[in-house]
């Protein structure tokens, strides 16, 4: 073993390591951050059904630079953006520009995209290097989050600061400021975050983004055309092992939201059951949502993740990956990291609850059969596994 950006060799210190080794025959394994690099980097979006952004290879820089001179140029023509970090930034369309220029829904539909991407976060931002004050770096909990912050910096649409009240920003060169009137924030639960904000012409604003999942079923009626088309933009991300959110934003008028501020801050307040009610006051809130559109972001493999992963094939050692993402990216991440091949039969399970899930792994058991002898065992009687026959020892095939 050995690491060639810092010409070092693995030293084992005991030889007892090797036949510790040659005892695994199951590795279990998280994807972000563990086969990848925990460094996302926003590729392109879908607004209103029109897809944005140049997919690009690590093996055509040249194509790369010469797309951000062509975007800097563009930018130039439009406005300034002095914050804009052209020799970094990953979403390379003009077109987004060419509709902007324009007095069109598709214009309108960008900035309130761009809008949602600047405002509905909870990032910090800091200025590391005094001499140079329009450098702005990003600090998030999640570099997802980071991501598209900065790539809508990049766009035009600059976060700036934040104190306990204000969020200061900069779109396409001119100063905003949105009061922070709520933040109801991410959790794995939610799988979505939202804030209420006041803009300067007073009008109140929801902006929510999150899981396709969770958007779709809170925006209003009669959104059936653009709510396919950007689940088959998603898709389309999706198969190309992006990961995806979707935004949407909606427009709330002053007593509503009195109403349901009284009721939120009673919820933060509660000394009962303070985590459901605080979701039931947030659901009542991220509802009838104008549907804007979806981000894809990707999240490399790691150097030598996939030539690992089939050496440990070889050795017939099964691998288990954990993620999160939607079934399609995890399919197609499996298959560029050699978890998955060709010659494989793919079998999806899609279930909500215990039994549907069970239901479903004993069809493809007895659909496709051959099954390891070890995993009929541990079905015991009544489970699972129980009545499948078991496969000759010698056997090699999963």
């Amino acid at each position: 073993m050995y690491h060639a950006p810092t010409d070092k060799r693995c030293k084992p210190q005991a030889w007892n390591l090797s036949d510790d080794l040659g005892q695994v025959e199951y590795i279990f394994s998280d994807k972000t951050g563990t086969l990848t690099q925990n460094v996302m980097e926003f590729r392109q979006c879908s607004i209103r059904g029109k897809v944005y952004g140049e997919i690009v290879g690590d093996d055509e820089p040249d194509r790369a630079a010469e797309l951000r001179r062509t975007m800097d140029a563009r930018i130039s023509q439009f406005f300034e953006n002095p914050y804009r970090q052209g020799e970094t930034t990953t979403f390379l369309d003009t077109a987004v520009y060419d509709d902007l220029e324009l007095d069109s829904t598709q214009a309108r539909a960008v900035i309130e995209f761009f809008t949602v991407l600047a405002v509905c976060h909870t990032v910090i931002s800091s200025t590391p290097d005094p001499a140079r004050p329009q450098y702005i770096e990003y600090k998030a909990q999640s570099p997802d989050e980071a991501a598209l912050v900065a790539t809508a910096r990049d766009v035009g649409f600059v976060f700036l600061r934040r104190d306990k009240e204000y969020v200061y920003c900069s779109f396409m060169g001119q100063d905003q400021r949105f009061q922070l009137l709520a933040t109801l924030e991410f959790t794995s639960a939610r799988k979505r975050m939202s804030v209420v904000v006041r803009r300067e012409d007073g009008r109140i604003m929801l902006l929510s983004k999150g899981a396709d999942s969770v958007i779709m079923e809170r925006i209003r009626a009669n959104q059936e055309r653009l709510r396919q088309a950007t689940l088959d933009d998603l898709e389309l991300f999706a198969n190309h092992g992006l990961r995806t959110l979707c935004l949407g934003y909606r427009i709330l008028d002053e007593a509503e939201y009195r109403a349901w501020k009284r009721d939120y801050d009673r919820a933060m307040a509660s000394l009962g059951d303070r985590e459901s009610e605080v979701e039931e006051a947030c659901g009542r809130i991220e509802r009838g949502l104008q549907l804007i559109g979806g981000t894809a972001i990707e999240d490399k493999l790691q150097d030598g993740v996939p030539a690992t992963i089939a050496q440990l094939a070889l050795a017939g050692i099964k691998l288990w990956v954990l993620t999160g993402d939607k079934t399609e990216t995890a399919i197609n991440i499996g298959y560029s990291c050699n978890l998955l091949n060709n010659d494989m039969q793919l079998v999806v399970v899609k279930a909500d609850d215990h039994d549907s899930t069970r239901e479903q792994l004993e069809r493809a058991l007895r659909e496709f059969g051959d099954t390891h002898a070890d995993l009929s065992y541990a079905g015991g009687g009544g489970g699972a596994m129980a009545g499948v026959a078991a496969k000759s020892p010698g056997s090699w095939r999963r």
